[in-house]
């Protein structure tokens, strides 16, 4: 039987009692990752890992454990875990274990309700989603830089373990990685201090996309987000936009109302095989550190230029000269296309 050593497994008793005379159904235990199952091309791995898990019937034989596989309970939504964390594990009645994965045995230690620390001032919390035990367990002792997996590396650790744990209010859903990435579902509320929280009405619904290492949504320090409102503004915090065109209603950060705002260093349309298409109902503004514009605007002056250049080419308007006015401009007839197409433009 492989052991475990120095990292132990508790609380792993199933929900059901093997020894007793009632019919046997699903039974939750808890195991300790032990190898994940990758593609040697590609590291891609379609969720089957190797578990230690103590069974109820092995219990009394001290810290020993049944080497087997499992499987992701959902195959459609699934977190794949590392080495020698822990999964809760479901056995069916054929024997099978699926699982689902729970936050590392470190996480809960810093859990705490007394939030003091020595000098009676109060902490600041401050979650780590990759906190491990670390010196208990290394997979490849030949390759001194994979001490985690695979491709699990050291490297990747020390990135990653700046990376707090996402905050959340009540009634919050948060799905988030490891890494730094998260979607939260959640809502206005005057109460919550988020940077949607200043205008709109309470209870509107809000979606938050967003890569980046704090535990509250921060659109000046994140990397990229989305920011999918119903009823709010967004206060965008110290970023310096450029200014946007004078014509236009109100502005980016002040807006209250349901619109969906892009934020990232660089952002990148492409299409593949088709077009791009932008209709507004409204405005059509776009603003770079040295222009500030809208397409109505522009369009109105662009007409307007073209206008008064198919006169000068067609008589109707003339240049005077010492000599007398001037005459019908040879590109008369392609001034008055160019106005033609403008003019079809206008809606």
């Amino acid at each position: 039987m492989p052991t475990l050593g120095e990292v132990e497994i508790t609380a792993n008793r199933g929900s059901t009692d093997t020894n007793s005379e009632q019919p046997t159904g699903l039974s939750i235990l808890q195991g300790r990752v032990r190898e994940i199952f990758l593609n040697e091309g590609t590291n891609h791995s379609n969720g089957r890992i190797e578990i230690l898990v103590a069974d109820g019937a092995n219990e009394d034989e001290g810290n020993k454990y049944d080497l087997t596989h499992a499987f992701p309970l959902n195959i459609y939504d699934f977190t794949l875990p590392a080495i020698n964390e822990s999964v809760m594990l479901i056995k069916d009645e054929t024997g099978r274990f699926f699982y689902f994965s729970i936050p590392p045995v470190n996480f809960y230690d810093q859990l705490t309700f007394d939030n003091e620390d020595d000098t009676g001032e109060e902490e600041e919390e401050n979650l780590k989603v990759n906190l491990h035990s670390y010196k208990n367990f290394s997979v490849n002792d030949d390759a001194e830089t994979e001490i985690y997996g695979t491709t699990f590396t050291e490297d990747l650790v020390t990135a990653t373990d700046v990376v707090n744990c996402r905050n959340v209010h009540e009634g919050d859903k948060v799905i988030q990685g490891r890494f730094g990435n998260s979607i939260k579902f959640t809502c206005k509320n005057e109460l919550n201090e988020a940077p949607w929280s200043l205008d709109g009405e309470d209870g509107k619904p809000v979606i938050a996309i967003r890569t980046g290492e704090l535990p509250d949504e921060n659109p000046t320090e994140d990397n990229s987000f989305i920011y999918l409102l119903s009823d709010q503004s967004l206060d965008l915090g110290e970023i310096a936009f450029s200014p946007e065109s004078s014509t236009i209603g109100d502005p980016m950060d002040t807006y209250v109302g349901g619109q969906v705002i892009i934020g990232a260093d660089r952002l990148t349309f492409l299409s593949k095989a088709d077009d791009i298409s932008i209709s507004s109902a409204g405005l059509v503004s776009i603003a770079t550190t040295k222009w500030a514009v809208d397409f109505d605007v522009l369009m109105d002056q662009v007409k307007a230029l073209a206008t008064q250049l198919d006169a000068l080419c067609a008589g109707t308007a003339t240049l005077v000269t010492g000599v007398g006015p001037t005459g019908v401009g040879t590109n008369t007839a392609d001034c008055a296309a160019i106005v033609s197409e403008i003019e079809g433009m206008e809606q």
